[in-house]
């Protein structure tokens, strides 16, 4: 007995009740666990306290709690007064609902524990197969139909434990409706539910309900009565499964077997927890893939690396796999489908030193709580699988999961329960793709566990252009296969990639489809992969981004790993290659990620093959990466003997198809569903405001508001990625000119294998194909030039175009002019070159894939966590080409959505990070003339929301820009408001009125140099957002001259100054060119 002074002990707190009632009438009658779960999170101590149906319960979440009502030598598993009381009406003294003092739990566990034995799981593996392969029979018949997923995993899960363990089979999916035993069973469930929440007399009044009840259970002890009755005269199955274990076995303590009555609860037990959690977990978990998309695509790696094509997954090969456990244990975390565990003190107690429990008190585990509590999980609300890392594993609270249970009454079946989840997700994963046409939105339904209800999606099989790692296609046949490991030079060769954008991935798929068609062995990672699997022979491919100087986002852990440094000698027997991208307005940072990974090559003992490279996206990126590559496969021809030349001919091959031909459009797995909630513009007409000689009127500019999928989160200050579509017109153009109409219906097909963006051997009309897939307006490079110049016959044309690609100076310079410096795209040329005549193969080969565009998110989760705001600025006027008006790919698109419209993305952390402070307190310097505003609204609308909750918040100096304020300031209402409630003071400056003491905003800032200054001495941190060309120089500059006048320093010790703000975090910019 735990024994404290009273004067030390505090009371359990609990929610307003009813006088004489308790909190009975509060609790609904549906999800009573969610409600208690809900009630949680009013009270921060991590327990409280509640009197239901006459009963003093105690709700625990704490973790630190949690660890002392599960230590056993001071609680026990309560079974009297809670739901699994009258669970016991059909279900008797089996594992889950004995208690532990009664004999026949102690026979049964010590029986039947080996038979759940991690070895034992093989032997049951065949069954498991057989009904995983009935559910996709089904799903397959059912292509392109809703089919009810719950239902369908309850059918699995039910068949699965049935044939498994008893040798019967229900065959559910045979029929629609439920198998009566499974009808049976769930209205009991929900009645036991019921029953545990209400007064005695209340039940007995339901007469109607208890007549039912009733029969439900005769129904379901007549059906395993039956069976055991069978086995006994030996009429069924004599296979060794576990009710032939049950019938035969002796406990090795008692010497005793088990009689009927015992076999009969443990048969119903097995059937109630062997199919009821695990429908759930594999509900549960299929919902989060379909909201986390990311998480999708590396599942679907998985099976796609494990099982090829139509293998037949077997035990060794399901029990290999990494990431389908990972999705079932943070499936497990968020949505457990035991939301609750009964505890009771064995003798009069305190928890925490200061809480009171009395001697068979009811305390029940809140799971939801439990598994998202801060204390033991980062970012808790989010579906994160690499939390289950084995690193990051060993650092979790030992008592902040508990899907099982614990101690010796933890789930007996729990791998046996793992390994069927294990088997179905893969192979549903394996076969098709899940569309949720209707947009489904969580509906948690609660018996003794919980499901989704009414969680329909639409399946169809997956295509082979679908069955790739993170969107690249191996389209090469076994005979194709075969060949190059004839013909291949017999070396490995990795192409490693640290990409935000897209743009160093690109790069990097193009060299692995040259190096497996020159004969390497060739494999595609991002660099955090490739920290986790270093080649230790071969050949290594690096094509590397650095953006500010820092690592890319699929490089943050690779980047870590330099840092602390490879180990010496592990690359002995490495030879290496590094393109490093990267952009020259920033002198400072240029090439530094690429830089430091050299570094850290060579020191681990690699050898260079060629010099680093390196391309400018400020200057002729395309050209510099090409010779690069050039320069790469003309070594390896030479010291490897590969054919290394670039393949003749276009790679696509284009098939007319007829209408009758076309599939279902093709839907990205890139991104989800995103619903435009209202769009609105900021932009008011600038008639007779100002003379347009001195400045014309901006475009117009959307405040673009968006609704958030379930279970998506977002924090102030991240990025939403845009998939756009190309717009009609554009579209239009293009296809005019490769004389192609928008509705023919085309197959394009990969005969020599390789990766690619484009939906091949699925058939798509010629305007879906280049709305949804292709940059038509990328500014067109040296090597497509050179395309389109061989692919005239003209005499005048050819000399024309070939004077952009020339190896010379000149060539050089004159691309520099009137090609990168006019933003003139490939379409542009065709259209100014009518005699190039290029097939639509050759123009599908040339093009890039559509990439997202990142917008700042301009909203904070703390006002609204499902809606999040864009601040667009349509990109719109005279080409620079010359050749009319130029529409931004996306912001046109984005622009042009209305309220209801549905379009995809996907929330972006950015990299490096641009978020507030943690300190609420901090004082901020926000700099964002126009579209700049974006991120610091959100930052602003976070610290107007923590002040309406009582939290001190630190004053933000903004400065804004625009041309009038009363054209184009935008949010300007909220600046007043927000400037009124203390929490801002605005800064403005407006470029076309005239006698305005600022015109831009490094002109306010050196106004309010006493201001700003004070603020960083008071420890402001600093965001700058917008132009990254002249503005944030300008705005750099500003601030170094209220330095250099403060401390009478000169410019280079200003400049170390800023340097240092920018380390100490404290100076962070979202710029752009």
């Amino acid at each position: 007995m735990t024994t404290q002074p009273k004067n030390d002990l505090r009371p359990i707190r609990s929610p307003r009740g009813v006088p004489f009632l308790g909190h009975t009438p509060q609790i609904p009658s549906t999800n009573p666990v969610e409600y208690f779960g809900e009630l949680s999170k009013q009270f921060p101590e991590g327990l409280y306290g509640m009197e239901i149906a006459g009963i003093e319960q105690v709700f625990v979440w704490d973790p630190d709690l949690v660890a002392e009502v599960c230590d056993e030598t001071r609680f026990f598993k309560q079974i009297d007064k809670t739901p699994l009381a009258h669970v016991r009406d059909y279900a008797g003294a089996g594992l889950f609902t004995a208690h532990q003092h009664e004999e026949e739990w102690g026979m049964a566990h010590r029986v039947l524990l080996p038979a759940f034995s991690q070895r034992a799981m093989k032997g049951y593996y065949g069954q498991m197969l057989e009904i995983a392969q009935n559910l996709v029979g089904k799903w397959e018949r059912k292509e392109g139909k809703p089919v009810n997923i719950t239902d369908d995993y309850t059918r699995l899960t039910l068949d699965t434990i049935a044939l498994s363990g008893f040798g019967y089979r229900f065959d559910s999916f045979a029929k629609e409706d439920l198998h009566p035993f499974l009808k049976a069973l769930l209205e009991a469930l929900v009645e036991s539910l019921r029953r545990s929440q209400e007064l005695p007399m209340m039940t007995k009044m339901r007469k109607a309900d208890d007549k039912k009840y009733r029969a439900n259970i005769q129904l379901m002890r007549d059906l395993v009565e039956n069976v055991i009755k069978e086995r006994r005269e030996g009429k069924g199955t004599a296979e060794d499964d576990l009710l032939g274990l049950m019938l035969e076995a002796t406990d090795p303590e008692t010497g005793k077997g088990l009689d009927d009555d015992n076999v009969r609860d443990q048969v119903v037990t097995f059937l109630i927890a062997g199919h009821e959690t695990t429908s759930g977990l594999l509900s549960f978990a299929t919902y989060s893939l379909m909201r986390n998309p990311q998480v999708l695509a590396q599942a679907y790696a998985e099976v796609d690396r494990l099982l090829p094509g139509d293998t037949v997954p077997d035990y060794d090969t399901i029990m290999q796999m990494d990431v389908i456990p990972r999705i079932l244990e943070e499936t497990l975390r968020l949505w457990a489908p035991i939301p609750m565990i009964g505890k009771s003190p064995i003798e009069d107690t305190v928890i925490g030193g200061c809480y009171e429990l009395k001697k068979g008190a009811r305390v029940n585990l809140l799971e939801g709580p439990l598994h998202t509590h801060p204390k033991a999980w980062d970012r808790p609300e989010e579906f994160d699988i690499e939390r289950w890392l084995p690193e990051n594993r060993v650092n979790h609270h030992p008592h902040a999961y508990k899907p099982f249970g614990n101690g010796v009454r933890a789930c007996i079946g729990r791998q046996f329960a793992l390994t069927e989840a294990r088997l179905a997700l893969a192979l549903v994963l394996q076969k098709f793709k899940f569309v949720d046409t209707n947009d489904y939105k969580m509906d948690v339904k609660e018996a003794l566990t919980r499901k989704p209800g009414g969680f329909e999606l639409k399946v169809r099989a997956r295509r082979e252009h679908e069955r790739t790692v993170f969107g690249a296609v191996d389209l090469q046949t076994d005979d194709m296969r075969e060949q190059a490991a004839v013909s291949g030079v017999g070396v490995n060769l990795t192409v490693a990639y640290g990409s935000s954008l897209g743009s160093c991935e690109d790069l990097a798929r193009t060299i692995a489809d040259r190096s497996e068609r020159s004969g390497f062995g060739t494999t595609v990672v991002g660099l955090d992969e490739l920290g986790d699997n270093l080649p230790t022979e071969g050949l290594l491919v690096v094509v590397a981004s650095s953006y500010n100087g820092k690592a890319p986002d699929n490089a943050q852990r690779f980047d870590d790993l330099l840092a602390a440094g490879l180990p010496e000698d592990s690359l002995a027997n490495v030879r290496f290659a590094l393109l490093g991208a990267g952009n020259t307005q920033w002198v400072a940072t240029y090439q530094g990620f690429p830089k430091r990974i050299e570094a850290g090559l060579l020191a681990a003992g690699a050898t260079p093959v060629i010099e680093r490279g390196i391309a400018d996206a400020a200057g002729d990126f395309d050209g510099m990466a090409t010779r690069w590559m050039d320069s790469l496969w003309t070594t390896l021809a030479e010291e490897y003997a590969a054919d290394t030349s670039e393949a003749s001919g276009p790679r696509y091959q284009v098939q007319l198809l007829t209408e009758a031909d076309v599939r279902p459009a093709i839907v990205s797995e890139q991104a989800y569903s995103l619903t435009v909630v209202a769009n609105e513009e900021l932009v008011s007409d600038a008639t007779g405001l100002w003379d347009f000689s001195i400045e014309p009127p901006r475009p117009a500019a959307k405040s673009i508001t968006i609704e958030l999928p379930d279970g998506v989160t977002y924090d102030t200050g991240n990025h939403l990625a845009v998939f756009a579509k190309n717009e009609p017109a554009l579209v239009n153009r293009a296809l005019a000119r490769l004389g192609v109409d928008r509705d023919q219906v085309l197959r394009l097909e990969l005969p020599a294998g390789g990766r690619t963006h484009l939906p091949v051997g699925t058939p798509v009309t010629a305007g879906l194909l280049l709305t949804e897939f292709l940059e038509l307006q990328d500014v067109a490079t040296r090597s497509q030039i050179q395309t389109l110049a061989e692919h005239t016959e003209c005499p005048w044309t050819r000399p024309q175009l070939q004077a952009y690609t020339a190896d010379t100076t000149e060539s050089e310079e004159r691309y520099q002019t009137e090609i990168l410096g006019k933003r003139v795209s490939v379409l542009g040329l065709l259209e100014r070159f009518p005699a190039v005549e290029l097939p639509l193969a050759v123009f599908l080969d040339m093009m890039g894939p559509i990439r997202p565009r990142f917008y700042s998110i301009s909203s904070a989760p703390l006002a609204n966590p499902r809606h999040v705001r864009l601040t667009v600025g349509l990109l719109e006027g005279p080409a620079l080409s010359g050749d009319g008006q130029y529409r931004g790919t996306c912001s046109s698109y984005i622009a042009g959505l209305e309220p209801g419209d549905v379009f995809y993305g996907y929330v972006r952390v950015p990299s490096p990070t641009f978020a507030p402070p943690a300190d609420p307190a901090t004082p901020l310097v926000l700099i964002g003339p126009g579209t700049g505003i974006a991120p610091l609204r959100g930052f602003l609308e976070e610290r107007a929301s923590q002040q309406e909750n009582g939290i001190e918040v630190g004053l933000s100096q903004v400065f804004v820009g625009c041309r009038h304020p009363e054209h184009d300031y935008f949010y300007r209402q909220e600046m007043q408001t927000w400037e009124q409630s203390g929490i801002a003071q605005v800064h403005t400056a407006y470029s076309a009125v005239t006698g305005h003491p600022a015109r831009f905003v490094q002109n306010a800032i050196a106004n309010a140099a006493e201001t700003v200054w004070q603020a960083i001495q008071d420890g402001a941190y600093i965001y700058v957002c917008g132009d990254g060309r002249r503005m944030a120089p300008a705005v750099r500059e500003a601030l170094a001259a209220i330095y250099r006048k403060h401390t009478g320093s000169d410019d280079e010790a200003a400049q170390q100054w800023l340097a240092q703000l920018e380390a100490d975090e404290r100076y962070q910019q979202d710029v752009f060119a």
